[in-house]
């Protein structure tokens, strides 16, 4: 979501290279509205088959949050309760991933040294059902992170960065998964990615 102050306009926006990432994997993406007055009815008429919380605004939740989106938040959060009730697979990106932690129970903390840059990840395998190598580099466009003491409820860590935070995660019981790097943009872990977006989401 932005906001075009010249045109007095609140703009729902989504890079298209989500898109084209989309449909190459066999998926035809559906953008979803922010404003919409019932979330659960939007989303039941759409017949969806997975959802993903891609990245953007900060959450207004923070003490300062830069572009804050209060409806979006309602929304997505709305669209993640339709998902466990429905057993939709979720994926969350970056904000996405914040969201995820925030709502079942966690905490985020502002880092230094993580925006427009790459890193290392190390995974674990532990009870993820998929299979993850030791060690990644991937991009990283973030102001905030999970430290591990802000894990939330029944979410597993599997993937951390050199500076301890977390970059993977997924829940003990819904399909539900969440990474902080961003499989749409330039990536040296492209091959991970589409590996990963096909176990979470299905596809090619």
């Amino acid at each position: 979501m932005s906001v075009v102050e010249d045109f007095g306009e609140r703009r729902d926006c989504l890079d298209q290279e989500w898109t084209t990432l989309l449909e190459d994997l066999g998926h035809t993406p559906i953008p979803l509205p922010n404003s919409v007055n019932d979330g659960t009815s939007h989303l039941t008429e759409m017949e969806l088959d997975s959802l993903v919380l891609t990245s953007g605004n900060d959450l207004s939740s923070l003490e300062y949050p830069a572009n804050p989106a209060p409806e979006r938040d309602r929304f997505e959060t709305e669209a993640l309760e339709y998902a466990i009730d429905t057993g939709l697979p979720v994926l969350g990106v970056c904000r996405g991933l914040e969201l995820l932690n925030t709502y079942f129970g966690g905490s985020l903390a502002s880092i230094d040294g993580h925006v427009a840059t790459t890193h290392a990840v190390e995974f674990t395998n532990e009870k993820s059902g998929f299979e993850f190598p030791n060690r990644v580099i991937v991009n990283s466009y973030h102001d905030y992170a999970i430290p591990m003491d802000g894990v939330g409820d029944e979410l597993q860590v599997l993937g951390k960065s050199p500076d301890d935070s977390v970059e993977c995660m997924v829940h003990s019981e819904y399909p539900i998964w969440g990474i902080m790097w961003h499989p749409e943009r330039q990536s040296p872990s492209k091959n991970l990615d589409r590996q990963l977006l096909n176990h979470v989401l299905g596809g090619n």
